[in-house]
């Protein structure tokens, strides 16, 4: 226990002897003669009561403790709470270290997490005296501080709470503790440090205090509201890395649903803010569900993409943006020496490549001779099919390994009679690298109905097979191949699919930066039944848009987090950067010739976009993922990972805690109580004398 008014002690405890002092003075004052035969009686009764004989000593010790319990009230008695040091002179070391995340900005009953930090940081405040000093860092991706050092400006730092715009990202605490050490040992100064958040499980459970010093008081401030029901659209990704003009792309968007309920409601997709798209979505209580939805993003150019669902407490997670760029028609260069190329497999595969009227497709495939191959041909152009190929030299090997090591995709049907001499030689321009199969001799079905090959099994995780995923694997067992090679897998890439003797059918490799399939069996109406399956075309289509190596390219962003882009000097001259609310932005540019490579952080959610009559560039940035579980840690498990390292940590709230934890607990009305008790037992007391002695 400690005292607030201790100086006034050695003062007031001369007052304690005024009981003893007036006992004294009661000794002497005259005393009054009985007739004997009295005096005798109650002398004799007295004798016999000890409790009579000790009255005035009783009453004495009552009277003293009265007093006591009086001044000591007075002098403002204390006990610590929550490691206070109430009997410290010199001035405090106050830091606020506030979460500034997309999940403070939920609102429960009419106030966001923030707003009520922002209230307790308030009262803590009020705390402070004109000599302490105080810093605020609010924790973000990066945290970011008031002051450079502890400071006396009260005042400056209240503004800073009151002027903390929302938090759209993560908070990193692991990260804020390394630079709350950094500040305490410029300081040199044990401190008080307050956590103010809703302690998100996801941005809590392995924070690191091992490098905050152990002297350090810690105080986590829970301003979390009492529900914790969210629902968010985490993410969503197109299912193939180019759209041409014409396609429809998958959009696979995950919806998340951290409530006790069930969630079935609509899913909105809007293009280009103009054509919209609706879909219901059932996600169970406290899981996540994905949703597919068939989009026609429009013709060539950058599009648009916000979907969205009901908005909640947590508005900011219930949209996603996302660009959709759509490209121009793709050429396809089709190698063969077949006798006649409108006819047979060449036919079937310019055909599935394009199967509109008027070449109406987005792939334009052109048939060309294997002598006509060169580099020119194959510079203007991303994929190349081969079938029925001729010989091909040395000098066309090499053109193709480079053409795949530089991103380009080859498709090879094993259908000629040069194909184990071809793939010999690109095995060898390749680099020695072994292809990942091994082709030997041609294999023909004697009895087309008992002979036929079939595809028994395949890696359906492949992106060149998702067609064949879950039930439209049946597809496959509809396949007849009549005509392959005998092959043997070396290896090297990945075998996808097998036939029922465990012969590889369609095997893959990446050189460089490109692809190359092989696949053991034709297209030709009389080597396999493929090109009268209805799956044919959508099949052939479908690995053209997955076949190049090429990333994804990236169609939103997360914000907080760098995004880079290359552009055209005279796009950034005429188009400058501008954010979602309308401002323009300077982003980092650095010279590449004719073009600028920019990049800058997000801080606004929505579309930073670049456009003059159209729009040029668009990035569209979305919450992250991981703040819409709203979901508190345990806040006793703060303690513990606290105590492992020497440390000590409290919850706090309210304006009577700060008070007692910089002051200690108040006790000054149990003395009041005592006193008012004592003076209820001296005045019993004297009764029950007063009943004892005879008159």
């Amino acid at each position: 226990m400690s005292f607030l008014n201790g100086s006034l002690f050695p003062a007031l405890l001369l007052l304690t002897g005024v009981p003893l002092f007036i006992h004294l003075l009661n000794l002497q004052f005259p005393r009054f003669l009985d007739f004997s035969s009295v005096k005798h009686i109650r002398e004799t009764v007295a004798q016999r009561s000890r409790l009579f004989r000790w009255r005035h000593l009783i009453l004495l010790a009552m009277r003293t403790l009265f007093i006591a319990a009086v001044l000591l009230a007075f002098l403002k008695p204390v006990l610590p709470r929550f490691g206070s040091y109430a009997e410290s002179t010199s001035g405090r070391f106050v830091l606020l270290v506030i979460d500034h995340s997309l999940s403070m900005e939920f609102k429960g009953g009419g106030l966001s997490c923030r707003q009520r930090a922002e209230s307790e940081a308030d009262k803590i405040f009020n705390t402070l005296a004109p000599e302490d000093a105080v810093n605020v860092m609010l924790v973000g991706a990066a945290p970011a501080t008031c002051f450079v050092d502890f400071s006396r400006s009260h005042a400056e730092a209240e503004r800073f709470v009151q002027g903390t715009g929302p938090g759209l990202g993560r908070a990193d605490f692991t990260q804020a503790n390394a630079s709350v050490a950094h500040l305490l040992a410029k300081a040199g100064q044990r401190a008080e440090i307050y956590y103010f958040s809703d302690f998100q499980r996801k941005n809590w459970a392995n924070v690191d205090f091992s490098l905050v010093p152990p002297e350090s008081r810690f105080f986590f401030v829970d301003v979390s509201a009492k529900r914790h029901e969210n629902r968010a659209i985490l993410g969503a990704t197109m299912n193939q890395a180019q759209v041409l003009a014409g396609d429809t792309v998958t959009l696979e968007i995950e919806v998340g649903n951290y409530r006790d309920e069930p969630m079935r409601e609509p899913v909105k997709v809007v293009l280009d803010a103009r054509v919209s798209f609706e879909k219901e979505v059932t996600v169970a209580p406290w899981s996540v569900a994905k949703l597919t939805m068939p989009v026609p993003p429009g013709g060539p150019g950058l599009h648009s993409c916000e979907i969205s669902i009901a908005p909640d407490e947590l508005p900011q997670d219930d949209l996603f943006f996302l660009t959709i760029p759509v490209l121009e028609k793709e050429g396809i260069l089709l190698v063969s020496d077949a006798p006649d190329p409108k006819k047979d497999a060449v036919r079937f595969l310019m055909t599935a490549l394009n199967p509109y009227e008027n070449s109406g497709g987005s792939l334009l495939p052109q048939q060309i001779r294997v002598s006509e191959l060169s580099a020119t041909r194959l510079a203007s152009v991303k994929k190349v099919f081969f079938t029925r190929a001729g010989v091909l030299n040395e000098a066309a090997c090499k053109l193709v390994a480079d053409f795949v090591f530089h991103g380009g995709g080859v498709v090879y049907f094993v259908d000629g009679e040069s194909d184990p001499a071809n793939l010999a030689g690109l095995e060898k321009a390749i680099g020695n690298v072994p292809l990942p199969l091994k082709i030997g001799a041609k294999r023909v079905a004697k009895n087309v109905g008992t002979g036929a090959q079939q595809i028994i099994k395949g890696d359906f995780r492949s992106r060149f097979l998702r067609l064949f995923r879950g039930a439209q694997r049946q597809n496959l067992a509809l396949l007849e191949f009549y005509d392959i090679h005998d092959a043997s897998s070396t290896g090297a890439g990945q075998v996808l699919l097998h036939y029922a003797d465990e012969t590889p059918a369609m095997a893959s490799m990446n050189h460089g930066l490109g692809t190359l399939l092989l696949m053991n069996f034709s297209v030709s109406e009389f080597s396999s039944n493929l090109a009268r399956q209805r799956i044919f075309p959508a099949w052939v289509q479908d690995i053209v848009k997955n076949l190049a190596n090429d990333e994804q390219v990236a169609t939103s962003s997360i914000i907080g987090e760098l995004v880079e882009d290359e552009v055209w000097k005279k796009e950034l001259t005429g188009a400058p950067l501008r954010k979602p609310s309308g401002q323009p932005l300077t982003p980092r540019a650095e010279s590449l010739g004719e073009r600028v490579a920019i990049s800058f952080v997000p801080d606004e959610l929505g579309f930073y976009s670049m456009r003059d009559t159209r729009l040029l560039h668009a990035y569209g940035v979305n919450t992250s993922p991981e703040e819409s579980d709203l979901r508190p840690i345990d806040r006793a498990l703060l303690p513990e990972q606290l105590g492992g390292k020497g440390q000590k940590g409290f919850f706090v709230q309210g304006r009577d805690d700060f008070q007692n934890l910089v002051f200690g607990r108040p006790v000054f009305h149990w003395f009041i109580f005592s006193a008012l008790g004592l003076l209820v037992l001296e005045l019993a007391f004297q009764r029950f004398l007063k009943g004892r002695v005879p008159r």
